[in-house]
């Protein structure tokens, strides 16, 4: 059984937020549980590294399940709104991701928003559309930084959040658990009728 990252045991929660350091596999598992899902009934986004040559991260840009990509941050970009070395296209973001999420809230059963992250918090739109999923008995399945930021501990220490840390060694472990907590809440959720 998972528990949270403070040690409380699960109950049925219906958003699964995946948490842990940069570069521990946040995404990829992410990509892995959709496949085993199922992409027909998951919708939303997920986030990619863009690397360089010699395998730098130089950007990120969002895919949703679908495929279809947007470029959101570049190391060359010269965008003013900037975290750390990345330039961050806020527009470009906010018109991909929350287009996505709606469709996702009308025709699929799992939302899928990898990453509710530092770059992501700089659109307001996209912080409502978050807030709209979350009270909107939706299941969602998203990650979220280990570090603390004000909106997005709001967010991980929801009462129907099942945080989960991860890590490399434990990656491929949760992941089978994971795909079986989600089912079943879907299970529930489609006998309940929401």
């Amino acid at each position: 059984m998972l528990t949270r990252i403070d040690g409380e045991e699960q109950s049925s929660k219906r958003v699964f937020l995946l948490t842990g350091k940069p570069r521990a596999g946040k995404s990829t598992l992410i990509k892995k549980i959709i496949n085993e899902i199922g992409p027909d009934i998951c919708g939303g986004f997920y986030t990619e590294e863009i690397t360089n040559s010699i395998n730098e991260r130089i950007g990120f840009r969002c895919v949703s399940v679908d495929g279809e990509s947007v470029e959101i941050a570049h190391v060359e970009s010269p965008s003013q709104t900037r975290i750390g070395r990345y330039g961050i296209d806020i527009e470009k973001f906010e018109k991909f991701a929350l287009r996505v999420l709606q469709e996702a809230m009308t025709f699929k059963k799992i939302i899928v928003i990898d990453e509710i992250g530092f770059m992501q918090m700089l659109s307001a739109s996209f912080q409502m559309k978050v807030q709209e999923i979350m009270y909107d008995n939706r299941i969602v399945l998203g990650t979220v930084p280990l570090d603390s930021h004000p909106r997005i501990d709001k967010i991980k220490y929801n009462k129907e959040v099942q945080l989960i840390s991860i890590n490399e060694s434990t990656r491929d472990m949760i992941t089978e658990l994971l795909v079986k907590d989600i089912l079943k809440t879907l299970d529930l959720s489609t006998l309940q009728g929401s």
